[in-house]
């Protein structure tokens, strides 16, 4: 008796006018790694339970399936991937089609308070544990003990950290300072 080619069972099953998308995902869960193309780091095995607005349009299954590796970065968004299956040429392909919000991203920081904070500390010449000074002139913001490491997701944590800096700049330069190399304000005309 020959074998039944598994492709084959996966083409019956979709013949079906509404297949149970819970049977779609287990038939192409058993065939993944024999479909030729990118696999995008997708097993099989995570397409249970995933997969969303399934399409079959013979002979190619279009699927959509929420992916969370930069979850792993603490990212609060997922990335929505489109798959392409097209049975006849037994192929895989994917594209990103968009992004999804799975937390609520964190709150945006008014940096205002905490650069008038700073920028009274530098100019009333005073000893901060966020500050550095090198000289009456020169001081360096250290930006890791005023906004550390770990405190926001890297893209947040960058965003702000610039807006804090071009506060602080703001608020010094009307007094005379000017930035030099990030983080590093001077004194104009200080020796």
């Amino acid at each position: 008796m020959a074998r039944l080619d598994p492709i084959h069972g996966l083409r019956e099953l979709l013949a079906d006018p509404a297949p149970p998308t819970s049977e779609i995902e287990t038939h192409l869960a058993q065939v993944w790694d024999a479909l030729a193309g990118d696999d995008g780091g997708m097993l099989g095995r995570k397409l249970h339970g995933r997969m969303e607005a399934v399409v079959w349009n013979p002979p190619v299954l279009t699927f959509r399936i929420e992916r969370h590796g930069a979850t792993v970065l603490k990212s609060s968004r997922a990335e929505v991937q489109e798959w392409t299956v097209d049975l006849e040429q037994r192929t895989k392909s994917v594209g990103v089609v968009g992004r999804r919000q799975l937390q609520p991203p964190q709150p945006r920081m008014n940096v205002m308070p905490v650069a008038e904070e700073l920028a009274s500390a530098i100019l009333g010449g005073r000893q901060d544990p966020r500050l550095k000074w090198d000289g009456a002139g020169r001081v360096r913001l250290l930006m890791n003990t005023v906004l550390p490491t770990g405190s926001a997701v890297k893209e947040t944590l960058a965003g702000r950290r610039k807006r804090l800096r071009e506060a602080v700049a703001a608020l010094l330069g009307a007094a005379g300072w000017k930035m030099g190399k990030a983080n590093v304000f001077e004194k104009l005309g200080a020796a």
